[in-house]
């Protein structure tokens, strides 16, 4: 059994320092606490006493961990390890009582992102949800408040404040600068959105949970009633474009401005893909089999933190075509266009397709369900859903171009199909003819064939356009 005991120390000629040591057997380890004092000074001055009290425990529970660990033994050991655990405790000191909430978040969205706990689109939704926190505490003058003092009453006050924070915009405009794409609140937020910003703050007090600086979160002091009340989420009927409006939009002139919103919507339905993942491709995604099947192949963003697995779609013939016309330059040629402004070029490219079939969503501030134009509440998902809806309609569900990983409720990913039955299921589901094009031809370009001409060479005229 160790015993630690309180001696004098220090170098020749400097003043005294109070040391501990610690005595194991055999074994003898010393570990200076760098206050300049002598021990029996401690027996009358109590803030002494309670400084060197942190010493001790330190040393005890470094001892501790490195005979765990089964470290090597020597004073140099010892004291970097009694060192690390008073970093640890000053630390977690420092986060847990005099750390405003609103910085430790910052601090633990920025300690996910580096980990890899969280990719790039959903950093950037948590920094905003973060400075959304922050409006909440400057606005209630909340702004010292620590995570250990943020309780459920405050929950609620938040929630709150998240629906309706489009009321405070025009009382506090200093807290709402325009432009960087941001944009303050006009209406009252939908409830799914609100859910999503509590998911949020959940997250993050369970990891102050975790790691000891509160003891309960917030959301478990909430009633179990209330609480499946407050993380309620309601979901819309899906909708999506069935097969003849997607070949009403398919085979539409369009006017020039709305172009290459036609050909990315026409592109995204035929790949399926994430619209985030969708612009990050390149030529250099693009290959062609041994059987001259062209494919697109891509690793999910959303999924590659945990599986590097990629994603292989062959490409239905006017998916081809977009790409080898468009190089993926969609929006003049810029790849850093905004989301916002893809949706609404899509929704006049709806419109002006007459895609105006009435679709259901539910109106919170009514309290039913309204209908819509199609047109009028289209966005980037839409070309996700209306893949997935076309796959299933020709009773392929279960292999619905490898979108989702094994077990997912929105769609199976199949695994045993080659690429060739793949190609054969997109051409069926969206109604079109099989083809073939050639290898990398010596240009370094694709060249269209037809399905059954196995060595066609291109001729003068024929498509042949560089993938570098």
């Amino acid at each position: 059994m160790e015993t630690i005991t309180m001696c004098s120390g220090g170098s020749q000629g400097a003043a005294p320092v109070i040391v501990f040591r610690l005595e194991d057997g055999g074994q003898t380890f010393y570990h200076s606490t760098g206050i300049e004092a002598l021990p029996h000074e401690a027996e009358r001055d109590h803030v002494l006493r309670d400084k060197l009290e942190i010493h001790k425990l330190a040393m005890c529970k470094a001892y501790t961990l490195m005979q765990l660990k089964r470290m090597d033994m020597n004073d140099r050991i010892v004291e970097m390890q009694v060192g690390r655990v008073l970093q640890n405790r000053m630390v977690q000191t420092v986060n847990s009582v005099r750390e405003p909430m609103y910085g430790r978040y910052l601090r633990y969205v920025e300690e996910m992102h580096k980990v890899g706990a969280v990719g790039e689109s959903r950093y950037t939704q948590l920094q905003s949800k973060a400075r959304k926190l922050w409006r909440f505490l400057v606005i209630n003058g909340l702004t010292g408040l620590s995570a250990r003092e943020f309780d459920s009453s405050l929950l609620l006050e938040y929630r709150q404040f998240v629906y309706d924070e489009y009321k405070y915009v025009p009382l506090y405009p200093q807290l709402y600068p325009s432009g960087g794409g941001r944009r303050a609140p006009k209406k009252r937020c939908k409830n799914n959105t609100v859910v999503s910003d509590l998911l949020a703050l959940k997250a993050f007090f369970g990891e102050l949970e975790d790691t000891g600086e509160i003891r309960r979160s917030p959301f478990r002091k909430l009633s179990g009633e209330k609480r499946r009340s407050v993380m309620h989420v309601e979901y819309d009927e899906p909708f999506y474009l069935r097969a003849d409006e997607f070949r009403r939009v398919l085979s539409s002139d369009v006017p020039a401005e709305l172009q290459w919103a036609k050909d990315m919507f026409v592109l995204n339905c035929a790949l399926g893909c994430r619209i985030g993942d969708l612009k990050k491709l390149s030529m250099e995604k693009v290959a062609v089999s041994e059987e001259g099947i062209p494919y697109v192949h891509y690793i999910p963003s959303k999924t590659s933190r945990m599986s590097k697995r990629e994603v292989v779609t062959p490409l239905i013939r006017p998916a081809y075509e977009i790409i080898l016309r468009t190089r993926f330059g969609f929006n003049g040629h810029n790849p850093n266009y905004e989301k916002q402004l893809y949706n609404k070029a899509l929704r006049r490219l709806l419109e002006f397709c007459g895609i105006d079939r009435p679709v259901c969503l539910y109106e919170p501030e009514v309290g039913d369900n309204v209908y819509r134009p199609l047109y009028e509440v289209a966005s980037s998902k839409l070309a996700r859903k209306t893949h997935v809806d076309m796959l299933n309609k020709v009773q392929i569900n279960y292999y619905a171009a490898g979108l989702h990983r094994e077990g997912s409720k929105a769609v199976f990913r199949y695994t045993s199909l080659e690429l060739a039955d793949r190609f054969a299921l997109l051409n069926a589901a969206f109604g079109e003819e099989g083809y073939r094009v050639d290898e990398l031809c010596p240009y370094a370009g694709l060249c269209s064939r037809p399905l059954l001409d196995g060595h066609h060479q291109p001729e003068s005229g024929s498509l042949c356009i560089g993938l570098s």
